[in-house]
C-alpha cells in the first residue's frame, strides 16, 4: 500500500513538474518581439515565421548604446507595448527633438505618453526610415504592401495629415 501511494505521489509530482516546464516554455515561445544577437536584429514572430524588422548596424551612438544594447532596448519596448495591448499603430515623429518611431493609439493620433520605440540620429528622415524598415525587412517575406488613404482602413499603411501610420494589428496578421 505504501509503495502504491509513493508511486502515485511520484507520478503526480512528475506530471506537475512537466506541466510547469511546458508552461514556462510556452511563455517564452509566446514573446512576439525579440532581439536576435546572432544577427543583431529586432525580430517579430508571426504566422509567417520570424521576420527581422530592424538590423542594428549603426555604431555612431555614444556608449553604452552599442548595436547590441539598442537591439535589446528597442526589442523590449516592442514587447512591452505588445504585452500591454498598446501596440496599435507605429508612426514617425520627433521625440525630445530627435527623429523617432513611436506608438499611437489610432491612425492620426499622437505618440502615446512614454510611447517611444526608437530614436534616430539628427537629420534622419524617420518617415522614410519607417517605410524602408517595412519595405526591406518585412514585405520581402510576405508580398507587396497594400497602401491606402484614410478611406481604406483595411490596409496596413495609411497616410493621415501627411503622416504615415502602420497598423500593427493588421501587420502582425498580414498573410495569415
Amino acid at each position: 500500500m505504501k509503495k502504491n501511494l509513493l508511486t502515485q505521489t511520484m507520478l503526480g509530482l512528475s506530471l506537475m513538474v512537466g506541466a510547469i516546464a511546458i508552461s514556462a516554455e510556452s511563455a517564452v515561445a509566446q514573446d512576439r518581439f525579440a532581439c536576435d544577437t546572432n544577427y543583431m536584429t529586432t525580430n517579430v514572430q508571426t504566422e509567417r515565421g520570424s521576420i527581422p524588422l530592424i538590423k542594428w548596424t549603426n555604431r555612431s551612438f555614444p556608449p553604452p548604446y552599442t548595436p547590441e544594447q539598442r537591439c535589446k532596448i528597442v526589442s523590449s519596448r516592442f514587447k512591452k507595448f505588445d504585452d500591454n495591448g498598446t501596440l496599435k499603430y507605429i508612426k514617425a515623429a520627433t521625440v525630445n527633438n530627435q527623429p523617432a518611431l513611436c506608438v499611437a493609439a489610432y491612425a492620426g493620433g499622437e505618440c502615446l505618453p512614454d510611447g517611444l520605440l526608437v530614436t534616430f540620429k539628427p537629420g534622419t528622415d524617420a518617415n522614410q526610415t519607417l517605410l524602408r524598415i517595412l519595405d526591406r525587412r518585412v514585405w520581402a517575406a510576405s508580398g507587396p504592401v497594400p497602401l491606402s488613404s484614410k478611406s481604406r482602413p483595411q490596409s496596413v499603411i495609411s497616410q493621415v495629415n501627411g503622416e504615415t501610420y502602420v497598423d500593427m494589428e493588421r501587420f502582425l496578421s498580414f498573410g495569415e
